[in-house]
Protein backbone atom coordinates (compact mmCIF):
# COMPACT_ATOMS: atom_id res chain seq x y z
CA UNK A 1 0.00 0.00 0.00
CA UNK A 2 1.03 3.92 -0.47
CA UNK A 3 1.93 5.96 1.86
CA UNK A 4 -0.60 8.43 2.58
CA UNK A 5 2.40 10.98 1.39
CA UNK A 6 2.32 9.66 -1.89
CA UNK A 7 -1.14 9.08 -2.13
CA UNK A 8 -1.32 12.97 -0.81
CA UNK A 9 1.03 13.80 -3.88
CA UNK A 10 -0.69 11.79 -6.43
CA UNK A 11 -3.88 13.34 -5.74
CA UNK A 12 -1.94 16.94 -6.15
CA UNK A 13 -0.80 15.80 -9.08
CA UNK A 14 -4.07 14.22 -10.87
CA UNK A 15 -5.92 18.01 -9.66
CA UNK A 16 -3.00 19.70 -11.66
CA UNK A 17 -3.04 17.24 -14.95
CA UNK A 18 -7.22 17.51 -14.38
CA UNK A 19 -6.84 21.44 -14.14
CA UNK A 20 -4.56 21.67 -17.29
CA UNK A 21 -7.30 19.18 -19.09
CA UNK A 22 -10.44 21.52 -18.36
CA UNK A 23 -8.19 24.77 -19.25
CA UNK A 24 -8.07 23.41 -22.61
CA UNK A 25 -10.98 25.09 -25.09
CA UNK A 26 -11.37 22.81 -27.83
CA UNK A 27 -14.46 23.90 -29.19
CA UNK A 28 -12.32 27.85 -29.27
CA UNK A 29 -9.64 25.34 -31.20
CA UNK A 30 -12.63 24.09 -33.38
CA UNK A 31 -14.12 26.87 -33.94
CA UNK A 32 -10.46 28.70 -34.95
CA UNK A 33 -9.30 25.36 -37.26
CA UNK A 34 -12.46 25.97 -38.85
CA UNK A 35 -11.99 29.32 -39.65
CA UNK A 36 -9.04 28.83 -41.22
CA UNK A 37 -8.59 25.27 -42.52
CA UNK A 38 -7.44 23.28 -39.63
CA UNK A 39 -7.55 19.78 -38.63
CA UNK A 40 -11.08 19.61 -37.22
CA UNK A 41 -10.13 15.41 -36.50
CA UNK A 42 -6.96 16.21 -35.15
CA UNK A 43 -8.79 18.04 -32.80
CA UNK A 44 -11.27 15.69 -32.12
CA UNK A 45 -9.06 13.29 -31.37
CA UNK A 46 -7.29 15.28 -28.65
CA UNK A 47 -10.24 16.50 -27.30
CA UNK A 48 -11.69 12.34 -27.05
CA UNK A 49 -8.34 11.34 -25.60
CA UNK A 50 -8.57 14.41 -23.40
CA UNK A 51 -11.75 12.86 -21.74
CA UNK A 52 -10.34 9.41 -21.43
CA UNK A 53 -7.37 10.53 -19.51
CA UNK A 54 -9.91 13.11 -17.31
CA UNK A 55 -11.85 9.93 -16.47
CA UNK A 56 -9.17 8.06 -15.54
CA UNK A 57 -7.51 10.53 -13.59
CA UNK A 58 -11.33 11.12 -11.81
CA UNK A 59 -11.71 7.28 -11.26
CA UNK A 60 -7.89 7.50 -10.06
CA UNK A 61 -8.36 10.18 -7.65
CA UNK A 62 -11.47 8.56 -6.29
CA UNK A 63 -9.87 5.55 -5.53
CA UNK A 64 -6.78 7.03 -4.41
CA UNK A 65 -9.32 8.92 -2.29
CA UNK A 66 -11.10 5.94 -0.91
CA UNK A 67 -7.97 4.30 0.48
CA UNK A 68 -6.39 7.17 2.24
CA UNK A 69 -8.26 6.90 5.24
CA UNK A 70 -6.62 3.45 5.58
CA UNK A 71 -3.50 4.07 4.50
CA UNK A 72 -3.17 7.16 7.16
CA UNK A 73 -4.44 4.34 9.85
CA UNK A 74 -1.86 1.64 8.81
CA UNK A 75 1.35 4.70 8.62
CA UNK A 76 -0.28 5.74 11.99
CA UNK A 77 -0.02 2.33 13.81
CA UNK A 78 3.15 2.67 15.44
CA UNK A 79 2.44 5.52 16.91
CA UNK A 80 -1.16 3.95 18.49
CA UNK A 81 0.95 0.97 19.75
CA UNK A 82 3.14 3.33 21.14
CA UNK A 83 -0.09 4.92 22.87
CA UNK A 84 -1.53 1.91 23.63
CA UNK A 85 1.38 0.61 25.92
CA UNK A 86 1.86 4.12 27.74
CA UNK A 87 -2.00 3.27 28.41
CA UNK A 88 -0.97 0.10 29.60
CA UNK A 89 1.88 1.34 31.58
CA UNK A 90 -0.57 4.15 32.96
CA UNK A 91 -3.30 2.17 33.77
CA UNK A 92 -0.74 0.11 35.87
CA UNK A 93 0.52 2.70 37.40
CA UNK A 94 -2.77 4.41 38.71
CA UNK A 95 -3.69 0.65 39.36
CA UNK A 96 -0.93 0.75 42.14
CA UNK A 97 -1.14 4.41 43.33
CA UNK A 98 -4.70 3.76 44.04
CA UNK A 99 -4.12 0.50 45.79
CA UNK A 100 -1.86 2.77 47.91
CA UNK A 101 -3.78 5.38 48.26
CA UNK A 102 -7.11 3.03 49.08
CA UNK A 103 -4.08 1.98 52.07
CA UNK A 104 -3.46 5.67 53.28
CA UNK A 105 -7.62 6.14 53.65
CA UNK A 106 -7.57 3.20 55.77
CA UNK A 107 -4.73 4.64 57.92
CA UNK A 108 -6.16 8.42 58.39
CA UNK A 109 -9.46 6.77 58.66
CA UNK A 110 -7.91 4.56 61.54
CA UNK A 111 -6.16 7.27 62.91
CA UNK A 112 -8.60 9.62 62.94
CA UNK A 113 -10.96 7.24 64.79
CA UNK A 114 -8.14 6.62 67.33
CA UNK A 115 -7.77 10.42 67.88
CA UNK A 116 -11.51 11.28 68.13
CA UNK A 117 -11.79 8.72 70.75
CA UNK A 118 -8.63 10.03 72.60
CA UNK A 119 -10.11 13.61 72.33
CA UNK A 120 -13.59 12.40 73.81
CA UNK A 121 -12.62 14.48 77.36
CA UNK A 122 -16.30 14.71 78.36
CA UNK A 123 -15.92 11.53 81.02
CA UNK A 124 -12.89 13.26 82.21
CA UNK A 125 -14.63 16.30 82.45
CA UNK A 126 -17.87 14.96 84.29
CA UNK A 127 -15.24 13.39 87.16
CA UNK A 128 -13.94 16.75 86.98
CA UNK A 129 -17.19 18.13 87.72
CA UNK A 130 -17.82 15.63 90.22
CA UNK A 131 -14.57 16.24 92.18
CA UNK A 132 -14.85 19.66 92.43
CA UNK A 133 -18.57 19.81 93.97
CA UNK A 134 -17.57 16.86 96.48
CA UNK A 135 -14.64 19.33 97.89
CA UNK A 136 -16.79 22.46 96.95
CA UNK A 137 -14.02 23.59 95.11
CA UNK A 138 -13.00 25.91 91.68
CA UNK A 139 -10.79 23.32 90.02
CA UNK A 140 -9.85 23.96 86.41
CA UNK A 141 -11.87 22.46 83.82
CA UNK A 142 -10.42 19.84 81.47
CA UNK A 143 -8.44 21.44 78.66
CA UNK A 144 -9.39 21.71 74.79
CA UNK A 145 -7.95 18.61 72.69
CA UNK A 146 -7.47 20.13 69.82
CA UNK A 147 -4.70 19.86 67.45
CA UNK A 148 -4.22 22.88 65.47
CA UNK A 149 -1.60 21.46 62.78
CA UNK A 150 -3.83 18.24 62.44
CA UNK A 151 -6.84 20.91 62.07
CA UNK A 152 -4.40 22.73 58.95
CA UNK A 153 -3.43 19.52 57.04
CA UNK A 154 -6.94 18.49 57.24
CA UNK A 155 -8.57 21.31 56.16
CA UNK A 156 -5.73 20.89 53.01
CA UNK A 157 -7.21 17.52 52.33
CA UNK A 158 -10.64 18.32 52.58
CA UNK A 159 -10.26 20.97 49.35
CA UNK A 160 -8.44 18.80 47.42
CA UNK A 161 -10.90 15.60 48.08
CA UNK A 162 -13.62 16.79 45.97
CA UNK A 163 -11.13 16.81 42.83
CA UNK A 164 -9.63 13.46 43.59
CA UNK A 165 -13.23 12.11 44.12
CA UNK A 166 -13.89 13.04 41.01
CA UNK A 167 -10.96 11.42 39.01
CA UNK A 168 -11.47 8.41 40.83
CA UNK A 169 -15.08 8.15 39.37
CA UNK A 170 -16.08 6.57 36.00
CA UNK A 171 -15.48 9.00 33.52
CA UNK A 172 -13.34 11.26 36.21
CA UNK A 173 -10.77 11.70 33.85
CA UNK A 174 -12.90 13.76 31.47
CA UNK A 175 -10.37 16.50 33.14
CA UNK A 176 -7.56 14.41 32.05
CA UNK A 177 -7.77 13.62 28.47
CA UNK A 178 -10.72 11.61 28.21
CA UNK A 179 -10.71 10.46 24.80
CA UNK A 180 -14.75 10.03 24.88
CA UNK A 181 -14.78 13.94 25.56
CA UNK A 182 -11.34 14.48 23.47
CA UNK A 183 -12.39 16.98 20.20
CA UNK A 184 -9.79 14.40 17.92
CA UNK A 185 -10.19 16.98 15.32
CA UNK A 186 -8.39 19.77 17.77
CA UNK A 187 -5.85 17.17 18.89
CA UNK A 188 -3.28 18.41 16.77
Amino acid sequence: MKTPEQIEKRLADISAERDEIAATDFDAEMRLATIEGGDLDAIEARQSEAERRDKRLRIEAEALADILPEARRVAAQPRIDAIREQERKQQEQARKAADKARKAVAALTQAMTDYAAACDAQDLRVQMGQLAREIDADLETVRDMAHHDLASDLESVRTQLANWIGLAMPRGGMAYGDPKTTDLARAA
